[in-house]
């Protein structure tokens, strides 16, 4: 028996450097084992459907849905955990809408660019084909254009937006404060995630006001003056 024993483990030992023999010469081509799912593709399992109705007011309330969540560049959802749950981990599928992506799932635009309204559930991962340059350099048939930025031209959900060379910034009012600073709600940075920060981006001379084309009036469905 124990000579038995021994020739099995002589046996495994050749047909070990046999195999590893034939991978380090090519003979053998090693694979990579399956690949690790990303948050976005594990969590972002939500719907989106096109609505008939959008209210500022609405905008604001879903928006408020996505404070203290997570931030991420060129896409993302959101989980809806007061939490960020793939804190700085830029652009490695994680939790969140990057700026201009927020901006696009908040005002319920579509895709195609036509009036109307489509609605993003926070789980459904969507960043849309506008950026920063899109709202800062916005073009006549987009369903936005550019505002002044004085309290009386501007709204809640208007937004201001930055754009320099390749980097920019856009976050929504809100509400409207005094002095040329206002509580704005953003997809901000990985740092910060998506949050409600005051901001002076009315008075500064970087930021353009932009709207949203085609609120639903608060006042429908009544008669409205």
């Amino acid at each position: 028996m124990r000579r038995k024993r021994t020739s099995a483990r002589m046996l495994a030992r050749i047909v070990v450097g046999l195999v590893l023999t034939a991978v380090g010469s090519g003979l053998i081509v090693a694979t990579a084992g399956p690949a690790v799912a990303t948050w976005s593709a594990t969590n972002c399992t939500g719907s989106a459907y096109p609505i008939n109705i959008w209210k500022r007011w609405q905008a604001q309330a879903f928006a408020l849905e996505a404070n203290k969540e997570g931030y991420e560049w060129g896409g993302g959802c959101y989980r809806l955990n007061d939490r960020d749950d793939t804190p700085n981990a830029p652009d490695s599928g994680g939790e969140g809408n990057d700026c201009s992506g927020f901006v696009f799932r908040v005002w319920a635009l579509k895709a195609d660019g036509t009036p109307g309204f489509k609605y993003w559930e926070m789980r459904y991962n969507i960043h849309g084909p506008y950026t920063t340059a899109s709202y800062y350099y916005p073009r006549a048939e987009w369903q936005f254009r550019r505002i002044e930025k004085s309290y009386v031209a501007t709204a809640f959900m208007d937004a201001f937006v930055y754009r320099s060379g390749d980097s920019g910034h856009i976050g929504l009012i809100y509400s409207e404060g005094t002095g040329g600073g206002d509580y704005i709600i953003h997809a901000k940075s990985d740092a910060d995630g998506t949050t409600i920060t005051y901001e002076t981006y009315r008075s500064s001379s970087a930021f353009r006001g932009v709207a949203r084309r085609g609120w639903t009036r608060n006042c429908y469905p009544r008669l409205c003056p």
